[in-house]
This record gives structure tokens, sequence and C-alpha cells, in this order.
């Protein structure tokens, strides 16, 4: 097996590419979220078409609100819905709420962590 710093440099810019092009990119935001602290109760569930389109579900018991945003870079910008938009930022492990509108706005600096499992493990 050859080490990557035998590869030609051609070779080595495709590895990267084909990386950072990836639906889960360099980001990595698809997959389920789970809320810490005030959101314990809430749920993420992100799925990544493109590098910049993402759909998902954020979810409190049996509630659920479909979301449609767009990346760039580390941020994550949902639509406006009637209970308003999110910003989320990808924080080494965490999806953090650095903006919004609405009642979702309130929720500013609170953060979701990626599950360890098919599921959120959810507090008493």
């Amino acid at each position: 097996m050859k080490s990557l710093a035998r590869l030609p440099a051609t070779t080595g810019l495709l590895l990267l590419l084909s990386t950072a092009l990836s639906p889960a990119g360099a980001t990595g935001v698809e997959g389920l979220w789970c809320g810490t602290g005030l959101l314990h109760e809430f749920s993420l569930d992100l799925t990544q078409s493109s590098p910049e389109e993402v759909t998902g579900t954020l979810a409190r018991k049996q509630r659920k609100r479909e979301l449609h945003g767009r990346l760039e870079g580390n941020v994550l910008r949902t639509q406006s819905t009637k209970v308003g938009s999110l910003v989320l930022e990808l924080d080494g492990g965490n999806l953090r709420i650095i903006g919004g509108d609405g009642p979702l706005a309130l929720a500013k600096g609170l953060a979701f962590i990626r599950a360890s499992g098919a599921a959120c493990e959810r507090g008493s």
C-alpha cells in the first residue's frame, strides 16, 4: 500500500476533493443530533442532499417540524417557519444555535450533540 506522500500530487488532490465534496462533507452535519440543557426534549435529524442543501426534522416529544436549510461553511441557516428560523454553527462535536428569529431564537447559545445511537437518550 502506497503512503499518501508517495502518491502523485493529482491523486492526493483528488482524494482531498472527494472527501470535501461528499454529502457529509467537511462539516458533517448529517445525522441525528440531541438537544442539551433546556433543549433536552428536542432532537434534530438532518440529511444533506448536496454539499449545501440540508433537510431535516426538529422534534419534541410527538411534535415534528420539517426544516430546509443551506450550509455555508460550518453554518446552517434554516428557512423561516411559523415558529421562526435557526442559524446553527458546527463547533467541534456541537451544533450550536447562534441566531435565528421567532421563538426559536430564544434558544441562542444552546446546543445539540451528535447522537451516540439510533435515538436520543432522554433524561427524566
